[in-house]
C-alpha cells in the first residue's frame, strides 16, 4: 500500500471506529438508563409496601381507640385512613403489572386487606349500635390478628421478591457502567492510536514530499547550471567558429569587390555578411555576454539594457549605484539571467512603453528591481504564482529556482498600473578596480 493509501486508511479506520464506539456507547447508555429506571421502580414498590403497612396499622389503632372510647370524631379519621389503605393497594397493583408472581401476591394482598377492613367495619358497627360486648370484640380481634399475620406474610414475601429484583437490577446497572467505562476508555485509546498513526503517516508523507521537492529543486538547479554551461559553450563556438568564418568570408568578399567595384551583387553580399556578423555577435553575447566574466554584472547589465532598448523600442531607465563592487560569480550570473528574463517578459507581455531597472546592494543583500508600467498580470495568474509558482510560466519558475538555489527570494507585485519584480540575494562582496565611476542613465530605443 502506498503512503497516501496508508494515510487515508488510518483516517477512515479512526472515523469508522469512533462511529462504532459511539453506537456502542449509546446502546450501553440506553441499557444503563433502563436499568436505573427499573431500580427506581423497585424502590417505588418497596416504598408503597411500607406505606401500606403504616396505613393499615394506623387504621387498626383508630378502630381500637373508637371501640374503647366511643369517640365519634375517630370515625372520620378511620375512614380517611381506610381510603388511603385502598389507594395504596391499588398503587401496588399498578406497580407490579410487570411481574406475574408479584401480581398473584398483590391480588392476595387486596383480598386480605378487604377482609381486614370488613372486620374493622363490623367492630365499629357493633360499637355504634350498642351491641358491642367483650366476647364479640374479642372474636373480631382474633380474626383481625389472623388476617394481619397473613397480610404481613404476603407483604414480607413481596418485599423479599423486590429486594432480589433490586439486587439484580443494581448489579445490571453496575455491569452497564463498567461496560460503558470500558467502551469509552478503549475507544479513546484506540482512536488516539489511530490518529497518532494518521499523524505519523502524514508526517512521513510531508517528509517524502519535501524530499521530492528538494530533489526536484536540485534537478532544476542542475539543469539551469547545465543550461548556462551550454549557453556559454554555444556562445563561444558562435564567436570563435561561426564568427571567424564569417569574418574570413567578409575579407574574401572585400578583396573580390576590390577587383569588381561596380558589381552590386558583391556589395549586397558584403552588406548581408556585415548583418550576419553583427547578429551572430549579438546572439553570442545574449547567450553569455563576455562582459559578465570580464567586467562584472554592472557593465553587462548596461550593455544588455542598452541593446534591449534599441531592439524593443521600450524606454528603460537604468539605475546602478554600486559601480566599484563585484559580486560572486554565481550571484552575478543569476541576477543577470533574472534581468534578461524580466525585460523579455516586459517586452512580450506587459504592453509597456517604459520600464525601470535598479541594481544595488544593501547590507549583505544585492537587490535587483525591474518595474514596468504596462497592464499588469491577471489576479488569477498572480495568485497562482504566489501560492505554488505555477502561474508565471517557465520563465518566472526558472527565475525563482535560480534565486532560491543561492539562498535569495523573488517577489512579484502586479496591478493595473504595472508589474514589479524584486530579487534579493545574499552576497559576500569583493572589491575590484573599475575604469569608470557608477553611472545613472536612460536608454531609449
Amino acid at each position: 500500500m502506498t503512503l497516501s493509501g496508508k494515510v487515508n486508511a488510518a483516517l477512515v479506520a479512526a472515523i469508522v471506529f469512533l462511529l462504532l464506539s459511539s453506537c456502542s456507547a449509546y446502546l450501553a447508555f440506553t441499557r444503563l438508563r433502563t436499568s436505573e429506571e427499573w431500580v427506581h421502580h423497585t424502590r417505588d414498590v418497596q416504598s408503597a409496601l411500607a406505606r401500606f403497612a403504616m396505613t393499615t396499622a394506623r387504621a387498626g389503632r383508630l378502630r381500637a381507640e373508637y371501640v374503647d372510647s366511643g369517640d365519634p370524631a375517630l370515625l372520620g379519621q378511620q375512614a380517611d385512613v381506610v381510603g388511603q389503605v385502598r389507594a395504596t393497594v391499588n398503587s401496588i397493583q399498578r406497580l407490579i403489572t410487570d411481574n406475574a408472581q408479584q401480581q398473584v401476591n398483590g391480588r392476595r394482598l387486596a383480598e386480605l386487606t378487604e377482609r381486614r377492613i370488613a372486620l374493622m367495619d363490623e367492630a365499629i358497627r357493633l360499637k355504634r349500635s350498642g351491641e358491642s360486648t367483650l366476647l364479640a370484640q374479642a372474636a373480631i380481634n382474633r380474626q383481625i390478628v389472623s388476617t394481619a399475620a397473613e397480610t404481613d406474610s404476603i407483604v414480607q414475601a413481596m418485599n423479599d421478591a423486590e429486594e432480589q429484583l433490586l439486587t439484580q437490577r443494581q448489579k445490571r446497572v453496575s455491569t452497564s457502567s463498567t461496560i460503558i467505562e470500558g467502551i469509552l476508555i478503549t475507544s479513546l485509546f484506540l482512536a488516539l492510536v489511530l490518529f497518532l498513526l494518521h499523524h505519523q503517516f502524514l508526517t512521513e508523507q510531508v517528509k517524502a514530499r519535501g524530499r521530492a521537492e528538494s530533489a526536484q529543486r536540485a534537478l532544476s538547479a542542475r539543469l539551469l547550471t547545465l543550461q548556462d554551461a551550454e549557453r556559454r559553450k554555444f556562445a563561444r563556438e558562435l564567436h570563435d567558429s561561426v564568427g571567424q568564418h564569417l569574418a574570413a568570408m567578409k575579407m574574401a568578399m572585400s578583396m573580390l569587390q576590390a577587383k569588381h567595384p561596380l558589381d552590386r551583387t558583391l556589395a549586397d553580399c558584403l552588406k548581408m555578411l556585415d548583418d550576419s556578423i553583427a547578429e551572430t555577435r549579438t546572439i553570442s553575447h545574449l547567450l553569455h555576454p563576455p562582459l559578465l566574466d570580464e567586467a562584472g554584472l554592472n557593465s553587462a547589465s548596461r550593455w544588455f539594457v542598452e541593446g534591449f532598448g534599441k531592439r524593443s523600442g521600450i524606454s528603460v531607465h537604468l539605475d546602478i549605484l554600486d559601480g566599484d563592487i563585484r559580486l560572486p560569480e554565481a550571484t552575478e550570473l543569476v541576477l543577470f539571467r533574472v534581468l534578461q528574463e524580466s525585460l523579455t517578459n516586459v517586452h512580450r507581455h506587459s504592453g509597456a512603453t517604459r520600464a525601470e531597472v535598479s541594481l544595488h546592494t544593501s547590507g549583505n543583500e544585492a537587490i535587483l528591481r525591474v518595474t514596468d508600467y504596462g497592464h499588469g498580470m491577471s489576479p488569477v495568474v498572480l495568485q497562482s504564482l504566489r501560492e505554488d509558482g505555477s502561474g508565471g510560466g517557465v520563465g518566472l519558475a526558472g527565475m525563482t529556482e535560480r534565486i532560491r538555489e543561492i539562498g535569495g527570494t523573488l517577489k512579484v507585485r502586479s496591478s493595473a498600473a504595472g508589474t514589479e519584480i524584486v530579487a534579493r540575494v545574499p552576497v559576500g562582496r569583493r572589491s575590484v578596480p573599475r575604469s569608470s565611476p557608477p553611472t545613472m542613465q536612460e536608454v531609449k530605443g
